[in-house]
């Protein structure tokens, strides 16, 4: 076998990254630049441009070659675009990338009746594609913008604005031009990684929004997923080929051979991990929650990091990763599946050592052949219903030999020493002082973490030891950073992402991520001086852009002082990666771009647009983790229940307002010293109340209703609550009106007529207690009337009383928990 070339597979890389990016090119114009002509042409006319610096991290006759002839159907491309007529140097390779090209944009399916302009053809929103059997919507378009969750939002229209493509294209330029600028400034030889993910990133920002096939009757996959998966393919085809020593068009063209493997990792015990934190010391839980939830997200990109660099993959080949889980195309070589098998023994080791066993890896793998990117959705369904078989058996590999039970590794062999030093914030493992207060060394990683979250803007990742946060990260390591100022150190990461405002640069491998991590935070150390609230345990604890207590966050509340947890996620997911992306005859076409699209717009909406709208409207919010298709936010309890309503307005304008997907959520309300895994438990079990009534879902305040109802529950709730406020009506009243409702509630549950009672006995109160509705005082007839309505047993107020009297005897320091 002859000695792996990396160059030349640096190359295949490259070409297949940005082979159709004259897609983009041709819509509009770009500098001086020839954008007339096939795309394969304009591609080529692209890469031409940059020929002094992509010759420096490629062999650019291959490049050029790649990106100029990567189609085989001679119908559609002249002679000079064809692999047919690549030159035999280069051959192999056309056709390996045109084989990548075609896996991943099976996508293609049927086209639309009429010839569509490819200049002026709209990005159509994945969400306006899925279908689970209800309505379906109208079909929302996007406009040709840099990614911005803040204006990621689909709209109607039909044609793009005057020197909208243009004025979108010269940006793209721009930025591109500024990576080749860095590299002018002298940072030594040019490195490939780096500047690779920066072309990755650039591609994202500008390529996400344009649509790869213009041609098809629902245009809904971005240009970028369709490159990043090219990308990914052609990177498993060359190490398949190169090991097996058939770099030759004959076997390249084999479609049938199962040359890739599709692996899924997902971490496991999560949420007993992140939640089952003490109140201990001035902010101890505060400072730690949102730490602890950032951490395993840093566990599970770490891992699925190693699994790349194990097999000499690029980013491009991990297809999706979020909220503790990826997926990663592998090729199906004896080097990939022992590296699989061994780093999955790694981290069982590791987790077993380190983290009692308590959080767990479980990694299942797949094998794919090239037809097989046809039907995408169902290789991943099949995929995910062995994970669940695996989920159940952790550790199996490090707690049996053969059919053996090893004892050694059965009993967890942890020094705690005397009682006393047990971690008085988990409880789980031995402590170390810190701050004066007993806690182990994760807890304290924990609070250090916390600090740096509210003013991160970058996370630097190193292969050693080099970073701060080093140890349990398989021998990985990495940096929170407010800046980037060339420190020694930090030109040795291999991955640097920006959750900020990012700025190519060739000498620093900068991708960009959407992270939520906002938490509310004190704006100065003198803030308690401010707070009303004499009887604050955490009085005179302020710190400049350290989060802010719970039990401050509590006082933020109207009325009683509680913390509300919300937690929601996309109801039916599963079933719509599943078979939920059809055509308009109701055929699959949910193949991997498609697939890479959804989550990836699913998770901009939950990791980008989330961190905006709090950082923004609900600045007193603290986010516990919200990203893939799930979150989990704390603050006070009113302003909670009133972003769960904004939440669920966005999420549908977000995904065309498609009925085929929908969100369920479930609020708890406790004090705020209340245990964390209780209150996390009690918003779960409320939103599985939420599922199980339906879905589409709100329980809030243990009663379950439609989002569209909350709207206005929430108007009449403020309603009763500000006229019991003004001491219109007393407490002993809206407390009655909840009794009735409990009888209301009796009555549609059982059916017996002896809960009407409340009927009367609410007619009584109503007289004996409210105006009369002659009354010359306007506010008194809307208050009477307003209680009036409440006798007619179909009125929505009735329904939905009890959370309209909790919400207003909460507001006004009555109510209850829960």
């Amino acid at each position: 076998m002859e000695a792996f070339d990396q160059i030349e597979y640096q190359t295949v890389l490259l070409g297949a990254l940005l082979h159709d990016v004259g897609k983009m090119l041709q819509r509009g114009s770009f500098g001086g630049l020839d954008t007339t002509g096939k795309h394969p042409l304009v591609s080529s006319h692209f890469v031409s441009a940059f020929k002094s610096f992509l010759s420096s991290i490629s062999k650019f006759n291959l490049l050029q070659n790649i990106v100029q002839r990567h189609h085989e159907d001679q119908r559609f491309f002249g002679a000079d675009l064809i692999c047919q007529n690549a030159p035999e140097e280069y051959k192999a390779l056309c056709y390996l990338v045109s084989r990548a090209d075609n896996y991943s944009s099976s996508e293609r399916g049927k086209n639309a009746e009429d010839y569509h302009n490819y200049k002026s053809v709209p990005l159509v929103s994945i969400f306006s594609r899925i279908n689970i059997g209800k309505t379906m919507p109208e079909k929302l378009k996007y406009h040709p913008i840099p990614l911005n969750p803040e204006y990621t939002f689909p709209e109607k229209f039909e044609d793009y604005k005057p020197d909208e493509l243009n004025d979108h294209l010269k940006s793209f330029g721009e930025e591109f031009k500024l990576l080749l600028c860095n590299n002018e400034k002298g940072y030594g030889e040019i490195d490939f990684e780096k500047v690779f993910v920066n072309i990755h990133t650039i591609l994202m920002r500008y390529s996400l929004c344009i649509p790869s096939n213009t041609q098809e009757e629902i245009p809904d996959v971005s240009l970028f997923d369709h490159l990043k998966t090219t990308c990914a393919i052609a990177a498993c085809l060359y190490q398949y080929h190169y090991h097996y020593s058939s770099l030759e068009i004959g076997e390249i063209k084999k479609d049938k051979q199962k040359k890739f493997i599709l692996l899924a990792g997902d971490l496991s015990g999560i949420q007993n991990y992140i939640f089952n934190i003490s109140h201990i010391g001035a902010g101890g839980v505060a400072k730690r929650l949102r730490a602890r939830s950032f951490q395993l997200v840093m566990l599970s990109e770490i891992v699925s990091h190693k699994i790349i660099h194990a097999v000499n993959l690029p980013i491009t080949n991990i297809l999706m990763s979020s909220g503790g889980k990826f997926y990663i195309l592998l090729p199906n070589i004896p080097k990939a599946i022992d590296s699989i098998k061994k780093i999955t023994k790694d981290v069982d080791l590791m987790f077993h050592k380190y983290f009692n066993a308590e959080i767990n890896l479980n990694i299942e793998m797949t094998d794919m052949s090239g037809d097989d990117f046809n039907k995408y959705s169902e290789v991943l369904s099949k995929l995910n219903h062995s994970l669940q078989r695996i989920k159940k058996n952790p550790f199996k590999d490090i707690l049996t030999t053969g059919r053996l039970w090893n004892n050694d590794m059965a009993t967890l062999n942890v020094d705690f020493g005397d009682e006393e030093k047990l971690c008085k914030s988990c409880s789980k493992f031995p402590c170390i002082i810190d701050d004066g207060k007993y806690i182990c060394d994760k807890c304290s990683d924990d609070k250090e973490i916390g600090k740096n979250l509210p003013s991160v803007k970058y996370i630097a990742f190193y292969d050693d030891n080099t970073g701060s946060f080093n140890s349990n990260y398989f021998s990985y390591s990495f940096d929170l950073l407010k800046e980037l100022n060339y420190y020694h150190h930090v030109k040795k990461a291999y991955l640097i992402l920006c959750v900020d405002e990012y700025k190519p640069d060739s000498g620093l491998p900068i991708a960009h991520r959407f992270i939520a991590n906002h938490v509310s935070y004190f704006t100065g150390n003198d803030d308690c001086d401010a707070c009303r609230k004499t009887e604050c345990t955490e009085k005179n604890h302020a710190q400049e852009r350290q989060p802010r207590f719970f039990e401050c966050i509590a006082n933020e509340s109207t009325g009683k002082p509680l913390l509300g947890y919300l937690k929601a996620d996309v109801d039916n997911l599963g079933g719509v990666f599943a078979c939920g992306l059809k055509d308009g005859n109701g055929e699959d076409v949910g193949t991997v771009s498609r697939v890479t699209t959804l989550s990836r717009m699913l998770d901009v909406f939950f990791s980008g647009y989330m961190q905006k709208l709090i950082e923004y409207n609900y600045p007193e919010l603290y986010t516990v983790y919200s990203g893939g298709d799930d979150l989990l936010v704390v603050g006070p309890w009113d302003s909670i229940i009133k972003f769960s309503d904004e939440l669920n307005t966005k999420f549908r304008n977000f995904t065309c307002n498609n009925d085929n997907l929908t969100l369920s959520a479930g609020i708890a309300f406790v004090k705020h010293n209340y245990p964390v895994y209780r209150a996390v438990e009690m918003a779960d079990n409320w939103l599985e109340l939420s599922k199980d009534s339906g879905k589409d879902s709100l329980t809030v305040f243990e009663h379950t209703v439609k989002w569209a109802e909350v709207g206005n529950i929430l108007k009449e709730s403020q309603k009763l609550s500000s006229w019991l406020s003004q001491r219109l009506i007393s407490t002993g009243f809206v407390m009655n009106l909840l009794s009735y409702s409990q009888m209301y509630d009796k009555f549609q549950n059982t059916h017996k007529t002896d809960y009407l009672k409340f009927i009367p006995l609410m007619t009584y109160d109503i007289a004996r207690n409210l105006p009369s509705l002659n009354s010359k005082n306007d506010e008194d007839v809307k208050m009477r009337q307003w209680a009036e309505d409440l006798k007619d047993i179909t009125n929505p107020k009735l329904k939905n009383l009890g959370i309209i009297a909790n919400y207003a005897l909460t507001a006004n320091r009555g109510g209850k928990d829960g």
